[in-house]
């Protein structure tokens, strides 16, 4: 079946038939103006001898001739008949006038048996792909932030970097050189224990007394001495004295407090303090720094 459509746009008119309606759903390029619109609403059904727009101004002009040619009815009416009615050749019926059609464009026509045609007519469809008009800026960019985020990660956990990875150390140190910071040891409680702990009065002294114990790096890497919170209980558990014990008041003449707590080394802890009359029944030890 054969069908008549018009372009929305320029009005060409062309001929389809089911088989180019349905290839794309009733989708079509106009010829003429390259105008993409869809078939289905502007199409009217035409005999099946009519195959171009040709064809179909032919058939509305012999329509209109055959309007313009009386009937038999209207020769055999008297003249007085003829005179007061008006002939039908000249009452306007809604025949569409020839010059309502457009003049013979060139018409798109699909190639079912070609697949390059359907693809072209396909791509034709699709909407153009927006592409970067600065693609090499963008990717430079792009790695500017990757890297600056790299360097902001690097920067934040330098110090657990040196400890964990000792032969980087040498250059965080240049670049804390250049940068005004400074490459610290870690400070990570969790991997610090105190060992047994003894508190004694002194047998020379009164109101003297001796705190022992020792302190333990279970990391593998060296650590900060952590201060010492110190707080002495009376017999009701009630605080009389806190004291906070900085690693230059109980590490030895030989230990230096900038090479910090080895990795797995024991240090002992001694420590002689005055209560004055204070009457002390326990303690409590805390690491902080």
């Amino acid at each position: 079946m054969n069908y008549i459509t018009s372009c929305p746009k320029c009005d060409t008119h062309f001929v389809l038939n089911d088989a180019l309606i349905k290839a794309h759903r009733g989708k079509v390029q106009c010829g003429s103006c390259e105008h993409v619109f869809n078939a289905k609403n502007r199409l009217t059904e035409v005999a099946d001898d009519i195959t171009s727009a040709d064809d179909y101004q032919a058939s509305l002009s012999d329509e209109e001739a055959a309007l313009d040619e009386p009937t038999n009815a209207d020769t055999d009416t008297s003249d007085s008949a003829n005179e007061e009615t008006t002939s039908t050749a000249d009452i306007d019926i809604g025949a569409i006038s020839p010059s309502t059609v457009a003049p013979t464009e060139p018409e798109y026509t699909i190639d079912l048996d070609d697949p390059a045609t359907l693809d072209d007519f396909t791509k034709s469809l699709e909407p153009p792909k927006k592409t970067s008009k600065h693609p090499i800026l963008l990717s430079l960019f792009g790695l500017l932030l990757v890297l600056t985020a790299v360097a902001q990660t690097v920067y934040t956990v330098r110090t657990q970097i040196a400890a964990e990875y000792p032969q980087f150390k040498p250059l965080l140190v240049k670049a804390c050189a250049q940068l005004h910071c400074t490459i610290n040891l870690p400070k990570n409680l969790d991997l610090i224990t105190i060992g047994d702990s003894d508190m004694q009065e002194d047998d020379n002294y009164q109101s003297v007394i001796n705190f022992s114990s020792s302190l333990t790096n279970k990391a593998n890497y060296p650590q900060a001495y952590p201060n010492i919170e110190l707080t002495l209980t009376d017999a009701d558990d009630k605080i009389v004295i806190r004291k906070l014990i900085t690693p230059k008041d109980y590490l030895t003449a030989d230990k230096k407090i900038q090479d910090g707590l080895a990795a797995h080394e024991v240090s002992p802890v001694k420590l002689a303090f005055y209560v004055n009359e204070t009457s002390v029944a326990g303690y409590r030890i805390f690491l902080v720094y």
